[in-house]
Parts: C-alpha cells; structure tokens; sequence
C-alpha cells in the first residue's frame, strides 16, 4: 500500500523539524493535520544579541524544541540600534522604541507599523514603557495600549487615529508608587478584549476594550477589585507578609493562564532574585493568596505580552516548556532563567549559553494556516531532503 508523507512516523518527523529554523518549523505545522498533531506549536524563544560588540546580530533561541533562528538579523538590526530599546513583542512581531517614536517590526516578513499620535505629552516624544497589542496588525487597522508613564495607558482599537489617554485611578495612596509596573493585553472571546494593568503597589485595573464594530464606544477603566473603593487598601489584597513584600519588590508582573486565572508575579532584581506568585481569588479577602502551582502552565514574563501555554507532562512526541514554570529574564546577570513554582528555586534556561544579551521572549503564536502554499511546500521538499538522510 502506497503510504504518503502525512504518514511519517510521528517521532521521526519530530526529530527531523527539530533541526529547522522557527519559521520553517511553523510553516512545517501547515502542511498537513498529521504534521499538525505531531508537531505541536513552537513554543517562545528568547530574542538575543550576539556578540554586541562586533555588530548587531540577533538570534532567537527556542526553549523546546530546541531551533535556533538567526533569520531575525537584517531585519532587526535596522531598527534596534544601540539607541533603541525593546518595549513590547507578541505573536511574531517586536515592539521597539527608536529615536523618533516607536513602532512595530515583524522579523519574518519586514512589515513595520510605527506608532504615532499619541494623545497628552507631543505626540512622538512620548517615551513608550512598553506595548502590548493584538495579533495580525496592519498599518491601518491594529488595536493596542501602551504605559507612558505618570501612572498612564494610551489605547487604540482603530490603529494610529484612535488613541486614548486614561489615567489609573487609585494610584499614590499606601506605598503604591503612582506607576503602573505591567499591562496585558487578554482576548476571552465573544469579543471581550482586555488590558490588565498592574500598579507598583499590586493593586490592579482592567481596560475593557469596545468591541469590534463599535469604534465610536469609548473603554472603561475600573479596578478588578473593590470597584467602590476611592483608595486601594493593601489589607483588603494581601495577607501578611505580602501586604508588606509587596513595597519592597523591584519587578512586578501579571500574567493570564487557562480560563482567565489572573497570577502577580514579585521578584526582586538582585542576586538572589527571591520570586513570589500570587493567585487572585475573587470571591475571598484577602483576594490575592500565594499560588502552589500555575495550574500545570508555563508562564512567560518580561518585556513580551505574558503567555501562557500548557506545560510538558511528559506524554507528548515533542517535549514543550516545563509546567508550573515561570520563564522570564534575570536583569542582575542578563540571562533567562525558569523559576519552578514548587520547589522555588529558579535555575538558567540556557546553560552555558555565554557572549549574549537578553533583549525579550518572542512568540510567534500558533498559526493555523497560511495563504503562502510554495512556502509550505517548500518547507516539506527540506523535510524530504533531510527525511532520506536520517
């Protein structure tokens, strides 16, 4: 019987992609239902700069499978110059702040969005902390928030000519520091789409976004707890001593996991990096209560919108990102580094990985089909290629 290629064997097909580049190994995904149930989606990579003292080369290191793509190279080496910096990334594009404003770059493709019009403070100087945003933006049509500072989230759902100031309330009052320390930008379907933001202090707002069709609808911002409240009371959010913890970590991050389980993440940026994870439970106060595990996920957190995908469980042809993990980016030795809910111990994400500085995590998402056949064709011929050679 005539046997055909979606019926390799499903360990042999993930031995042989797991020497491709990221964006070969995605369009691999593309190629057939089989290839598509055994390969599951790339998980994030870390977005690095090499040898930064001979030139901009960037790299993205896969965490699993292990692909290494330096396909990233021209085209960020355009815009993340020395004078630049990264302050956002998800679902295959980067943020960057470059002298002159900021804008959006897609490695692969060499699309760029620049980011402009910001309302309250001269429109392009606006210094941009970081960006999150909806996937498959467009020059004309993409929707996203940004933290400019002084306690403020910008946000657009009609690209460029539809940006909004907010200010968050509840700010300044019991050590909350009067900034807001991370956004999150959350679909939970049937049109409800979010911006999450985090406070210094711990107190957290939701940015609920107009839904699509309704440009004229302005968002609201209210806080996720005690809407009634004028002050955020720290008591009323933590038990001791996280009431207290919460002042003195210098990071903070939120992140999304499963059907909308909200997680803070405390760390402090020195060289112990002590981490503390948090879960919110609505209906209990103190809401926020230390977290014993993520729910079996791997979180990742830093610069990038946070992403949460299902952890390794040890069943699956291709090995995925550590359940109940933490995978973010240590600022005290320029490394990644994966912090184990359980045992609260973090260890490198790369050993031995040297002559690189971390710039963020990079996810292309998990893209269900493409308009480009020849390319996925194309990758199937290398697949073909290396298939007679293993």
């Amino acid at each position: 019987m005539a046997r055909g290629w979606e019926d390799l064997p499903p360990d042999l097909l993930v031995h042989i992609a797991g020497g491709f580049s990221i964006q070969a190994y995605t369009r691999l995904r593309g190629v057939c239902a089989a290839w598509r149930d055994a390969l599951r989606p790339p998980s994030p990579s870390l977005l690095v700069l090499r040898d930064r003292h001979a030139g901009q080369r960037f790299a993205a290191w896969c965490v699993s499978p292990r692909m290494v793509s330096t396909a990233l190279h021209e085209t960020l080496a355009a815009r993340l110059s020395p004078a630049s910096r990264c302050v956002g990334s998800g679902d295959g594009w980067v943020a960057a702040h470059v002298p002159g404003g900021a804008v959006l770059v897609n490695p692969h493709t060499g699309d760029e969005i620049p980011l402009h019009s910001f309302p309250g403070g001269g429109g392009n100087n606006v210094v941009v902390f970081k960006v999150v945003f909806a996937p498959n933006p467009t020059p004309s049509e993409f929707t996203a928030a940004a933290i400019t500072g002084g306690g403020r989230v910008v946000y657009t759902t009609n690209g460029n000519s539809g940006w909004t100031d907010f200010k968050c309330p509840r700010l300044g009052a019991h050590g909350d520091g009067g900034s807001i320390a991370d956004v999150v930008y959350h679909d939970h379907g049937g049109g409800k789409k979010v911006v999450y933001c985090l406070t210094a202090g711990g107190d957290v707002h939701v940015l609920r976004l107009p839904a699509g069709g309704q440009r004229r609808t302005t968002a609201s911002l209210v806080p996720l707890f005690d809407k009634p409240a004028a002050t955020f009371y720290p008591a009323a959010a933590f038990a001791p001593p996280y009431d207290t913890v919460r002042t003195f970590a210098d990071s903070k991050n939120l992140a999304v996991c499963g059907d909308g389980q909200l997680y803070q993440i405390w760390r402090d940026d020195d060289a112990n990096a002590t981490m503390f994870v948090l879960r919110y439970h609505p209906r209990r106060r103190p809401c926020w209560l230390p977290a014993k595990d993520l729910g079996g996920h791997a979180v990742f957190i830093g610069k990038n919108n946070a992403v949460a995908l299902r952890g390794d469980d040890g069943g699956g042809a291709t090995p995925a990102p550590r359940a109940n993990c933490v995978y973010w980016t240590d600022v005290w030795t320029d490394r990644a580094k994966v912090f184990d809910v359980v045992t609260g111990e973090s260890t490198l994400c790369f050993p031995g990985a040297e002559g690189h500085s971390v710039v963020c995590w990079y996810h292309l998402g998990d893209v269900r089909s493409s308009s480009r056949t020849s390319v996925a064709t194309s990758s199937a011929h290398q697949l073909h290629k290396r298939a007679r050679h293993a």
